[in-house]
C-alpha cells in the first residue's frame, strides 16, 4: 500500500505523512519539498482499463445498517491533505467557495444557458420505477440530457430541491451535474428509432407514444400545458457506475486513499446536514471516465439531489428523516417496552409543510448538526474528526446569506413564502454548523509572516462572531532544521493582534521558522493547543508558508 501511495501520488501524501511524525530523532526525509505546499493531486497513472460496475441498493442499507463498515472510535487524521493541512483540487474535488472570492454571480450562473436546445427533444429511454416519470433525451443539438418531473401538485418539489441543492454543493467544491429548471411540452418529446422501455412487471420492449402519455400522467401539469422540469447534461467520459465511501477502487489505480480517509468526503457529513441531503449514499455517485493529458482519469460525481431540504423527490419528507437512520435497535426497543407510548423527541417538532417544498423543522426549533443522521450510516461521514469538521464549517460559513437568496431563487419556487423559509432555513441551519464547530479546534488561519518578521493571523470562530476574542495569543517562535526535524526555540511572543518576531530573522534562502501558536484563556479548552506554521525563507526574501498542523495526527 505505501509503494502504490508513493508511486501515484508521492508529492501530496509523503508531504502529509510527514506532518504526523512527532518531533524526536531524525525523520527518514525532508519534511518540506521545494513544491509544497502542492494544491492539485495529480492522477499520474493510466486508468483506461478500469471496468463499469453496478450497486445494490438492498446491499447498500444491509451493510451499512447491520455490518458497520469504518466504524471507528478514534479515526486517524485524513490522508489526503496538502502540508498546509488543506484539500488539493482533483478528481474528486475543486477548492471554490472558503478558498478563494467567488461572487454571488458566479455561484448561481447558468453554466449551460438555460436547459435543453430549442426544437424536439428525442427519447432515448424512460425511467418507469419511483413516483415520479424521467426520460433520457437527445436535444436537437445533439446534447444529451436526463430530464426529471415533478409529482402532480407538488411543482417544485423534487425539481427545485434538486436545482437548489446542486448548485450549493458545487460551489462547495463537488464534481456534479448542472441542473437547470426548465419547461418542456409534451409534443417536444420524440420517441427515438432505438427507445426502450422495461414497464413494471414486464420485459423490455420498443417504447410506445403511449408509454410516454402515461408516464407524463404522473407528473405535474402546468395551466398553460406545459411541464416544469429538471434538466441535466450528460456529464463527460464513460460512467463506470457509483463509488463507495469505503475502501478504494481497485481498478483504479489512482485510487490510493481509502475513502473514508479522505477529507471532502469526510466534510459530507456537514454539508449533508446543512441541506439535510439524507440519502447520500453509493447510488447516488457516479465516476466516469475521462481523457486527461493522455491518460484515462476516473472523475468522482455527486448526483441527485431531488430527495433534499423538505422533500423526499415526490412527497414530504417523513418525520424521522434527519433525525434516526432508517433501522436503529434503540427507538425500536424502547417504542417495544413502552407498548408504543413512547415518543421520541423529532415527533414533537414543529414543521413547516408545503406541497412544494415539502416538510422541515419550524424556524424556532433549533438545529443540531451534531444530531443529524442521513438514512443510513456512512463510512466516510463516522471518520469526520473535528478538524474536518472545521475545514467544512468554514466552508459553509463562506455562503453569503446574499449567495444563499440567490441559490433559493434558481429553484423557481412559485411560492414566495416557501422561497424565503427556504432561505431562512438554510440560513439559520448555517449559522448553527458555525457555532457547532468553528470553536471546536483551535480556530487560527490565515497565518503570514512578512519580510521583516511581522506575523498577522485570523480567528475563524470570532470573525464568524461564534465565540468571543480570547485575553492574548502566546506565539512560540523556533528554527526549524527541515533535514532533521529539530527544532530551536528563539523566543516568544504574546498579543491580540499581529505579532513581531523576536529576534532578527535569518536571511539566507531556504531557512525555516516553526511557529506555535494558541490562545490564552479563550472561550475553548482546544484553542490553548497551538497550531504550528513553517515559514521558508525564499530567494526573493519573502517567507513562504509551506506546513500547517491543525490538530496531532491521533
Amino acid at each position: 500500500m505505501r509503494m502504490r501511495v508513493a508511486l501515484a501520488s508521492c508529492g501530496v501524501l509523503a508531504a502529509t505523512l510527514a506532518l504526523s511524525i512527532p518531533l524526536r530523532g531524525a525523520p527518514a526525509a525532508p519534511r518540506f519539498f521545494d513544491d509544497d505546499p502542492i494544491w492539485r493531486e495529480a492522477d499520474t497513472e493510466d486508468a483506461s482499463h478500469v471496468v463499469p460496475r453496478r450497486t445494490s441498493f438492498a446491499f447498500d442499507i444491509v451493510e451499512n445498517l447491520f455490518l458497520e463498515p469504518g466504524e471507528v472510535t478514534s479515526p486517524r487524521r485524513a490522508m489526503n491533505l496538502n502540508t498546509v493541512d488543506e484539500v488539493p483540487d482533483s478528481s474528486w474535488f475543486t477548492n471554490r467557495l472558503g478558498h478563494r472570492p467567488m461572487s454571488v454571480e458566479e455561484v448561481v450562473r447558468l453554466h449551460l444557458n438555460g436547459g435543453p436546445a430549442d426544437g424536439p427533444l428525442t427519447v432515448v429511454s424512460a425511467r418507469t420505477d419511483g413516483r415520479t416519470p424521467g426520460f433520457t433525451v437527445d436535444d436537437a443539438k445533439g446534447v444529451r440530457w436526463f430530464i426529471k418531473f415533478d409529482r402532480p401538485g407538488h411543482k417544485g418539489m423534487g425539481t427545485g430541491s434538486e436545482v437548489l441543492v446542486s448548485r450549493l454543493m458545487w460551489a462547495l467544491g463537488y464534481h456534479v451535474p448542472d441542473y437547470t429548471v426548465a419547461h418542456i411540452r409534451a409534443d417536444r418529446l420524440v420517441i427515438g428509432p432505438d427507445a426502450r422501455i422495461e414497464p413494471r412487471g414486464f420485459h423490455e420492449r420498443p417504447m410506445r407514444p403511449l408509454d410516454v402519455e402515461k408516464l407524463l400522467r404522473r407528473a405535474d401539469r402546468e395551466p398553460d400545458g406545459t411541464y416544469c422540469i429538471s434538466a441535466s447534461r450528460e456529464l463527460p467520459g464513460t460512467p463506470l457506475g457509483p463509488f463507495r465511501f469505503l475502501g478504494t477502487r481497485p481498478d483504479d489505480p489512482n485510487d490510493v486513499v481509502p475513502h473514508e480517509h479522505r477529507r471532502e468526503l469526510r466534510a459530507l457529513r456537514v454539508f449533508s446536514a446543512w441541506v439535510n441531503h439524507v440519502e447520500l449514499r453509493a447510488g447516488n455517485t457516479l465516476d466516469t471516465l475521462v481523457r486527461e493529458d493522455g491518460r484515462g482519469v476516473v472523475r468522482h460525481h455527486l448526483l441527485d439531489f431531488a430527495s433534499t431540504l423538505g422533500s423526499a423527490q415526490s412527497e414530504m419528507r417523513p418525520w424521522w428523516e434527519g433525525h434516526e437512520y432508517m433501522y436503529e435497535g434503540g427507538p425500536v426497543l424502547k417504542s417495544a417496552i413502552s407498548f408504543g407510548f413512547w415518543v421520541p423527541a423529532w415527533r414533537k417538532l414543529d414543521v413547516y409543510e408545503s406541497n412544494a417544498i415539502g416538510r422541515m423543522p419550524a424556524l424556532h426549533e433549533p438545529f443540531d448538526p451534531d444530531a443529524w443522521k442521513p438514512g443510513i450510516p456512512n463510512a466516510a461521514m463516522l471518520h469526520m474528526r473535528d478538524d474536518d469538521a472545521f475545514w467544512a464549517a468554514r466552508r459553509v460559513m463562506a455562503v453569503t446569506y446574499a449567495m444563499i437568496r440567490a441559490v433559493v431563487a434558481t429553484a423557481h419556487f412559485t411560492s414566495a413564502r416557501d422561497a424565503e423559509f427556504i432561505g431562512d432555513s438554510l440560513i439559520a441551519r448555517r449559522d448553527a454548523i458555525g457555532r457547532a464547530y468553528l470553536a471546536r479546534v483551535n480556530p487560527l488561519t490565515d497565518l503570514s509572516l512578512s519580510r521583516e518578521g511581522r506575523l498577522p493571523f485570523s480567528n475563524a470562530a470570532v470573525t464568524a462572531g461564534v465565540a468571543p476574542a480570547p485575553r492574548t495569543y502566546v506565539a512560540q517562535w523556533a528554527r526549524f532544521d527541515n533535514e532533521t526535524g529539530a527544532v530551536e526555540a528563539v523566543g516568544t511572543t504574546e498579543g491580540l493582534d499581529a505579532q513581531e518576531a523576536p529576534v532578527a530573522l535569518p536571511t539566507t534562502p531556504g531557512a525555516m521558522l516553526r511557529v506555535a501558536l494558541a490562545a490564552r484563556d479563550g472561550a475553548h479548552s482546544s484553542w490553548a493547543v497551538p497550531v504550528h506554521a513553517y515559514f521558508r525563507r525564499t530567494a526573493e526574501g519573502d517567507w513562504r508558508l509551506v506546513g500547517f498542523e491543525r490538530q496531532p495526527a491521533s
